[in-house]
């Protein structure tokens, strides 16, 4: 065997390892490689779609009462942002993975998930990802150059996103590009959660989506801890994510702000997050 075909090799297993992980760290959005099949369409053909859109929006009215054609179309921005960054955040913060997100390069498998949650069903639009292409740059999280890689694709992904659901809705780009930042940002620090490795991924993520002139920097997206004393008197950190952006959840019938909305006043969010912090430690 020659040393080529090793490295090939090892480059494949390498790939593999971490679609494997990326998949046990979000098995609702499972990734893969290789020709659509049945069932699949590329991003660039289904955002081109506009009946596939319209189904789409309407599948995100049909959740709640009262949802007007922009709040459809932040909640499906807020949806694929999802999908995106699940599928692509664990493989560049756990291996330093970048793929082609060319919006031809990247075909989805949409479904309905359903998941039972306080006595009801909770429905959400999911895809499986699979890359059409074998090419991925390898690069490091600490690298800012590699950071500016995962940014460009991102972007170069989400552009023709925006623009058409800019285009169906009314909604404006600023806020779909913001709602998209919401959703990279919380997948890098879901991660970084799961492997123990909170403060580099968040670092790397306010990199990425801090860039002057990058669509997706806006001021209000951070990241912010809060602590509070445990059952025996000991400090307990817990690292949120601010959002830039606002799903307008809270104009659907019954709907609410989210806890970390960025329409929220910081001293009434830190409150509210304390108290939730202190339920879920058993103190009150």
């Amino acid at each position: 065997m020659t040393s080529e075909s090793k490295t090939l090799r090892t480059e494949k297993a390498f790939i593999q390892r971490a679609l494997d992980t990326q998949i046990a760290y979000a098995p609702h959005v499972c990734t893969s490689i290789g020709t659509p099949g049945e069932g699949w369409t590329t991003a660039e053909a289904f955002f081109s779609d506009e009946k596939a859109i319209d189904e789409f929006l309407a599948f995100e009215q049909s959740l709640n009462d009262g949802t007007d054609l922009r709040t459809a179309g932040a909640l499906l921005m807020t949806d694929y942002g999802y999908i995106l960054a699940a599928a692509t955040v664990p493989l560049f913060a756990g291996f330093g993975l970048v793929a082609d997100l060319a919006p031809s390069s990247v075909a989805l498998s949409f479904y309905t998930l359903e998941e039972p949650h306080e006595r009801h069903v909770h429905r959400s639009k999911r895809a499986h990802v699979r890359f059409l292409t074998e090419t991925f740059w390898h690069g490091q999280l600490s690298d800012a150059a590699d950071n500016e890689r995962f940014r460009c694709e991102t972007e170069r992904h989400l552009r023709p996103v925006v623009s058409v659901l800019h285009a169906r809705t009314t909604l404006s780009k600023a806020a779909l590009w913001r709602l998209a930042a919401d959703a990279i940002a919380g997948q890098f620090l879901e991660f970084g959660r799961q492997f123990s490795e909170v403060e580099a991924i968040k670092t790397a993520a306010m990199h990425i989506l801090k860039m002057p002139g990058s669509p997706l920097n806006n001021r209000q997206l951070h990241y912010f801890d809060l602590t509070v004393l445990d059952k025996q008197d000991e400090a307990f950190s817990y690292t949120f994510r601010q959002r830039g952006g606002c799903c307008r959840y809270y104009l659907v019938k019954d709907g609410e702000l989210c806890p970390t909305c960025v329409l929220k006043a910081p001293i009434a969010r830190d409150k509210e997050l304390r108290l939730a912090m202190r339920r879920h430690l058993g103190v009150i």
